[in-house]
This record gives C-alpha cells, structure tokens and sequence, in this order.
C-alpha cells in the first residue's frame, strides 16, 4: 500500500524484531486489543487537529484533541475495553493524529490485533499490529512523541461567546417540541428539524429550563464522523449554552468506547 511506502520512509514503520514478553516490563504503558475496527473508527472521528494529548492512568486512556479554545473532543476507552491494561503511574504525550490513524490503517480492512506501548518522557509510541487473517505477518510502529500541553478544562457552568454567520441554533426545552436544531445563514433560517422526547429515538430526556443557543456550523460539523459511526448520542448543555455531546461506539461484542465533544456557544439567544 502507498501509504505503507510512505511511513516506511519516515522511518514509522521499524524493520525490526518484535518485542519479547520480558521487555514489556520497561515501559509505563502496555495495552492490546484484539480487534481495531472500533478503536480505528474512534480516532478518525477525532482527527481534525494536527496533534492530540494521549493521558493513561489507572481509570483508562484518554485521546484528547483541541482546536482553538472553541471545540474539544476527548476518546474515553476504559481499561475493560482491553484485553490487557497495565499502566505505571500517568503517563502522557502528545502525537501527531493523522500519523496515529494512518499506522491503524496499515492493514487496511483486514482486522487486526493491536499491542500500544510506551515507554516514559521522550520515549516514542509503539503499535505493533498483527493481522488475523495471516499469521506470518507483522508490523511494529514507531511515532515520535513530545511533551503534553494541558488541555483545556471545560464544565457545564463555563461561558463564552461571539458573533459568527452560518450557525446551528439548538433549543432544548420542557416544552414541545423539546429539541430543536435550526440552520442558520448569514440572512436568515434555512431548515429546522424537531424531535418530541415522545419520539422513539430518544431514550432518556431531561430538561428543567429552556436553553437556547448558536454554534459555527464548521464546529458542528467536526462531530460528523463521530455520528456516524455511534450507536447511541447523549446531548447535555446548560445556561451558558456550552455543549456537551457523547458519542458510544460499539462493534461485536466489544466494550463501548466513547467520544466527548464541548463546543462553546457563539452568543446568548433569548429563548422567550
């Protein structure tokens, strides 16, 4: 494959031999996952950044991308996810994301078995992937790491706003028709949808006090991948109009995985 080519040549994909089960015990990370379809789906989801903090710690692994102080996605895979979890201490890093997905991709629609490992600060990251559809092949990654920025901390009480054309207007209310997503030019509406939280497609629905409030539609639109590839959505925001979205995705028997998104509003709309 092309893309193999190239991360050969960038010296990503090592030409060498496997590690041995002893030398795991070096490294502050190892885990694997007999199945990479899922895991593969979840970070090209999120991939609209050039770089993402990985975060490891007793309680799962954390992939964390920002753009901007407008819109942040985080992938939560929990240590049950894996077939093996070990972790020392809380190792984190950042790498490039589009190099991460592109290693995932190697085999391409062949599934896969996947061993991640880490070393410690200044170490790179290891994928050492293993069709299981060939058992005499195999390939070990190599992605360059650096130091993690911190990201940035969002909660339910933040605010923050500005002006901006082309927008998504949503309303979550007590009052029908409950939800309520409108499309916005830069002269005025162009299409709305509604959802009754009667509607067979929403499973749980709580909301005390209307809330409505505008967002770019470019951010909007970073959560497509995440959409469709989810089985299940949660939508959360409060008076400040910050939204929280989660996005379950599942394959087989698997344990879920989830994606975070916050997006912060534009402006504050009168929802009288």
């Amino acid at each position: 494959m092309q893309h193999s080519k190239v991360l050969y040549e960038k010296g990503i994909i090592k030409n060498r031999k496997m590690l041995t089960q002893s030398q795991y015990e070096n490294y502050k990370l190892v885990c694997r996952l007999e199945h990479i379809k899922t895991l593969y789906s979840s970070i090209k989801a999120i991939c609209f950044s050039d770089f993402g903090t990985l975060q490891a710690s007793e309680d799962g692994l954390l992939i964390t991308v920002e753009q901007g102080k407008s819109i942040q996605a985080t992938l939560f895979i929990a240590p049950a996810f894996f077939a093996e979890f070990k972790v020392d201490g809380s190792p984190s890093f950042s790498v490039k994301m589009n190099v991460l997905a592109e290693c995932l991709s190697l085999f391409g629609l062949s599934d896969c078995s996947i061993k991640i490992l880490y070393k410690g600060e200044g170490a790179p990251l290891l994928l050492l992937l293993e069709p299981h559809d060939d058992d005499q092949v195999s390939t070990e990654c190599s992605i360059k790491t650096t130091n993690v920025e911190e990201p940035m901390e969002y909660d339910l009480d933040a605010n923050s706003s500005n002006k901006a054309a082309d927008e998504f207007e949503f309303t979550i209310s007590p009052l029908k028709p409950h939800f309520k997503i409108i499309t916005l030019g830069v002269m005025q509406a162009e299409s709305s949808v509604e959802v009754a939280k009667s509607s067979d497609m929403v499973i749980l629905f709580n909301c005390r006090a209307t809330t409505v409030a505008r967002y770019k539609s470019q951010q909007i639109k970073l959560t497509n991948k995440a959409m469709q590839v989810a089985s299940k959505v949660a939508i959360k925001t409060d008076a400040s109009g910050l939204l929280e979205m989660h996005f379950m995705m599942q394959c087989d028997d698997q344990e879920e995985m989830y994606v975070r998104f916050f997006i912060t509003p534009l402006l504050e709309v009168d929802g009288n």
